[in-house]
C-alpha cells in the first residue's frame, strides 16, 4: 500500500538491476571479495560513527542484503530494500523488501527511520536530487544518509557504460548535490585509493575492465586485501583520490 508518497515522484525505470546483472556484479561468494569485505568494513564505521543502535536504517537498493545483514550483526536496526527480485542472503531476507518501492514499505517502519543507505545507488539515477527529495517526503523522521557511489569521472569506463551509470562522482559534485536539499556533509572521504593511479593507468591504456565477476577463489588472500584497504582508509587523508566515495549528509534545519 502506497500512503500519501507516490512512488512517481522519482525516477525507477531501468535503475533496477535485472537478474543477469545481479549474477554478474553479485555472483555466490561475492562477499568474500576484498572490494565488499572493505567498503563492508568502512561502511560500518560510518554508522557506528554516526547511527544510534536505538535507531531504525533504511538501506535502499539493498540487493542481497549482505550490508544490511552485516549491520544487523553489529547490533543495528537496519532493513532494505530493492526494486529487483534477487536472490537474498538468507539471514537478511526476514528484513529486506523485494520489488519494493521505498514508499511503498510500510507506513509504521518508514515513520521509523532516522537514517538511510545509498551504498552505490546514486550514479544510477538521472535526476538525484528528485531522487532525494522524493526520499526525504517519504520518511518523515528522516536525518541522516550515508552514500556510497564511483568517485572520479576521469576514471570513467566500459564498466559504467555497462550498468547504466549517469556519472562518476567528487567532493564538488556531492556538494552541488546536497545544497538544493538543504543537506550539510558531516563526513566524506574517499577509498580504494590504492586502485586509483591503476585504474586511471588502464583507462589511458584504453583496456576495458571486467563487467563479470566470478567467487574469489583465493578467499584468504581477498581477507587480507580487504584489511589492508581498510587499514589504508583509516590512515590516509580523506581528499586523497580513490576509486570511491563515501559521506554522512545531515539535513539542515529548516530556516
Amino acid at each position: 500500500m502506497i500512503d500519501e508518497v507516490s512512488v512517481s515522484d522519482h525516477p525507477r525505470v531501468g535503475s533496477e538491476f535485472s537478474n543477469n546483472e545481479f549474477d554478474e556484479a553479485f555472483p555466490p561468494g561475492y562477499e568474500r571479495h576484498y572490494w565488499h569485505r572493505a567498503r563492508s568494513a568502512i561502511v560500518k564505521s560510518y554508522v557506528q560513527a554516526f547511527c544510534d543502535r536505538r535507531e531504525t536504517l533504511l538501506e535502499i537498493g539493498a540487493a542481497r542484503g549482505y550490508y544490511v545483514s552485516g549491520l544487523r550483526k553489529a547490533g543495528f536496526d537496519v532493513y532494505g530494500c530493492d526494486l529487483g527480485d534477487p536472490w537474498v542472503h538468507e539471514e537478511a531476507r526476514p528484513f529486506v523488501f523485494l520489488k519494493t518501492d521505498f514508499a511503498s514499505i510500510d507506513k509504521d517502519l518508514r515513520d521509523r527511520v532516522t537514517t538511510v543507505l545509498l551504498l552505490d545507488v546514486l550514479e544510477h539515477i538521472e535526476q538525484p536530487v528528485t531522487f532525494i527529495e522524493a526520499i526525504f517526503r517519504a520518511f518523515p523522521a528522516l536525518r541522516s544518509l550515508i552514500i556510497t557511489v564511483p568517485a572520479r569521472q576521469e576514471l570513467w569506463s566500459n564498466f559504467d557504460d555497462h550498468y547504466r551509470h549517469f556519472l562518476r562522482y567528487d567532493v564538488a559534485e556531492l556538494r552541488k548535490l546536497a545544497l538544493p536539499s538543504r543537506l550539510s556533509i558531516k563526513s566524506y572521504s574517499y577509498f580504494f585509493h590504492a586502485l586509483y593511479v591503476p585504474a586511471l593507468l588502464q583507462k589511458k591504456l584504453g583496456m576495458n575492465r571486467a563487467t563479470a565477476f566470478g567467487p574469489p577463489k583465493a578467499s584468504w588472500l581477498h581477507g587480507l586485501l580487504g584489511i589492508a584497504f581498510w587499514v589504508e582508509s583509516q590512515l590516509l587523508p580523506n581528499y586523497v583520490y580513490g576509486t570511491s566515495l563515501i559521506c554522512a549528509c545531515a539535513k539542515d534545519p529548516p530556516i
